[in-house]
């Protein structure tokens, strides 16, 4: 291929891209300008009236304030649950050597692709059958089993890599399995669980349909099934809607920015080099 044919290619690649750049982060922009701008202004018509009354409007609200709770406490919990019996459940998975492990791995491999969410409607049912539903723990069971099948997989991979030198080493000194895991297998495999602790937040926080359908009472909704409730029967209210996006988003940047170090590490190394 000829030289000018490379850069046209090139040219008309990076073009595509700026093109497809652009349409993703007019979205954010819109949301960011709409919550600033005056009641009634929909859209990038007018930039001269930025204004804070949507964010007032917002936070004047108990249930909103009370919905960021709710979505802290469900997605941190979830996330606890699911790294928790993830660890113990990798290192096993990991370093011991039983029957049907191979199929129970596959079976973890199969969950995590299987549409769980049309599990929910039975679930349901289960749930208001053991006093389960219309709770906090109720939603942060399920939001911790759903992730545990992919965050098992990954963790453990990571659990692999640990030279099992290091684990003989800590028995002979004489660690029991527990505090294996604790001092050699957490420590070493930190990165790859910071990563988890991220993605699973996010997921959980995103997570509309649980909390939805599992969820009665409008104090116990988080915030992403809250954002819904601006829109009305015949009316939205787009900039309270908008600024309630804004200040959504705001939990998640704040852990991406602290596990930033940690997902170069853990897509770099994966865990410890053997």
């Amino acid at each position: 291929m000829k030289t000018e044919d490379i850069k046209i290619t090139a040219i008309l690649a990076y073009i595509t891209l700026i093109f497809l750049a652009f349409l993703f982060i007019i979205p954010f922009v819109w949301v960011f300008v709409e919550g600033f701008a005056s009641v009634g202004n929909i859209g990038f018509g007018d930039f001269g009236t930025f204004t804070l009354s949507s964010y007032y409007a917002i936070f004047r609200s108990k249930y909103f304030v009370l919905s960021i709770e709710n979505g802290l406490i469900q997605s941190f919990g979830g996330t606890a649950v699911s790294i928790v019996l993830a660890i113990f459940a990798s290192y096993v998975f990991s370093r011991k050597r039983f029957p049907l492990r191979n199929a129970l791995i596959l079976t973890v491999l199969f969950f995590t692709g299987f549409p769980v969410f049309s599990l929910l409607i039975p679930m349901y049912v289960f749930y208001q059958n053991v006093n389960l539903y219309n709770t906090q723990v109720g939603v942060i069971l399920v939001l911790g089993v759903l992730n545990l099948p992919i965050t098992i997989w990954i963790m453990k991979n990571s659990f692999d890599q640990i030279p099992k030198s290091i684990e003989r080493a800590a028995m002979v000194d004489g660690a029991s399995p527990y505090q294996t895991i604790i001092h050699v297998f957490l420590p070493l495999a930190f990165p790859t669980i910071a990563v988890l602790i991220l993605l699973d937040f996010i997921t959980n926080w995103g997570n509309f349909y649980v909390p939805y359908i599992l969820l009665s009472s409008r104090h116990l909704f988080p915030i992403a099934v809250y954002i819904y409730t601006y829109f009305g029967a015949y009316s939205v209210k787009y900039n309270e809607l908008a600024a309630a996006s804004v200040i959504y988003m705001i939990p998640t940047l704040i852990l991406y920015i602290f596990a930033q170090k940690y997902l170069i590490k853990a897509f770099s190394v994966g865990g410890v080099k053997g």
